[in-house]
Formats: structure tokens, sequence, C-alpha cells
């Protein structure tokens, strides 16, 4: 249903005394103000497992990293990344041979390969990382879009950003890491490709951890 605005606007006016006598609006503020900082608290206190990986290197604007070979749950599209996350969550949600539940774990990766020339499309691969207990034999997909992937060992340059991440977000980011890495005159780096990284949920708003990776050749 949709309400007019002047209408909306009539009714506080001719109601408003009364209405504000039996409400508080300071106390709802408050308490508003209240429950999102508890829900945002709750998230911290809330730990999911993530990839493990080494540090081999801070710089000023990126890591380098090395992430040991796990599996990872995937799934691919050509021109789009649309989908591609709820497919993966029916996925650990128990659409699996096993018909088990499985932990969300951060971060979502998505390997991005950017077009190349003039009729071709950017491709995609989105993955989940699979949790320890599951790492030996993971529940085989029952859709058939996802699959599991044995990723050999990365080693990475990372560069980590805040905030509600667009994909003009990542292409920048990429952009500023290939010239942090270039002035460093870092050699042996793939900029043909690189991943984009996320570790929260949409319901997250304070604190959004976002990071570019490119692979070391």
């Amino acid at each position: 249903m949709v309400y007019k605005q002047h209408s909306f606007s009539s009714y506080f006016t001719t109601h408003s005394h009364g209405f504000c006598r039996g409400l508080n609006l300071t106390s709802l503020v408050m308490k508003a103000l209240i429950a999102f900082v508890f829900l945002q608290a709750c998230h911290l206190g809330l730990s999911i497992e993530t990839a493990p990986y080494n540090v081999t290197n801070i710089a000023d604007a990126y890591e380098e990293r090395v992430y040991p070979a796990r599996k990872w749950a995937s799934t691919f599209n050509s021109g789009s990344d649309n989908d591609l996350f709820n497919k993966l969550f029916n996925y650990i949600d128990g659409h699996n041979d096993a018909a088990v539940k499985i932990d969300m774990t951060a971060p979502v990766t998505i390997l991005t390969v950017p077009c190349q020339g003039l009729k071709c499309a950017t491709n995609y691969t989105m993955s989940f990382y699979v949790p320890a207990a599951h790492q030996d034999n993971p529940p085989t997909p029952t859709n058939p879009d996802v699959y599991i992937e044995d990723r050999p060992q990365l080693h990475l340059f990372s560069r980590r950003f805040h905030g509600f991440a667009s994909h003009q977000d990542y292409l920048d980011n990429a952009s500023q890491l290939q010239n942090d890495l270039e002035k460093a005159g870092i050699e042996g780096v793939n900029f043909d490709t690189f991943y984009a990284v996320g570790y929260d949920s949409p319901f997250v708003i304070i604190g959004r951890n976002n990071e570019v990776w490119f692979m070391k050749e």
C-alpha cells in the first residue's frame, strides 16, 4: 500500500498532540540506537571460521600472504556474478548429498577475469571456504553448477578497503594495488586477473572489510 505524503502529514498534524502524549519519541530513538549498537556488537562477538594464511610481508598499502592448499565450494558464470551467492548459500544450507547444513565461513572470494576484447564477457568464479570440519570429505553439491574446488596454494598480494563495496570500488582498488606493486618493483605478479574479496554479510553496517588480491606467478 502506498501512502500519499500529504495524507500522512495531515494525519500527523491532526493527531500529534495526543500521539506525543503517549509516546516518548526520544526514548524510541534511544532504544533504536541501543538495538543497533547491540546488533553490531553481536556481529563482532560472533567469530566465524576464516581461511588460514600466513603473512610473509607487510607494506604500507598491502600485505603479501600465502594461503595453503584447501578445498572451496565454487560456482562460475560468464558476464555476470548474479545468483552466484544464492547457489553457494543453498549448498551450505543443505542442498548437498548429505543434506547437512555447513557453517558459513569467510571470506567470500570472486575470481574475476576481465574481458580483454570487444566480443567477450568478464568471467566470475565465486567461492566459499569449506570449513575444517568438512575439508577431508566435503558433501557433494546437488546443484550441478556448484563444485568442490581443490584450490592449490596461493601466493598473493592483498589490499584492504572498507565500506559497502561496488564493482567499481573493487576495480579502483585493484588498479591502486597494481600501481603500488609496480612502484615497489615487485615482479612476477599476474595482473590479468584478480580476486574481489568480502568478509561481511549485508546486515553489517559498520566496520565492513573488503580486499582485492593479485596472484604471484
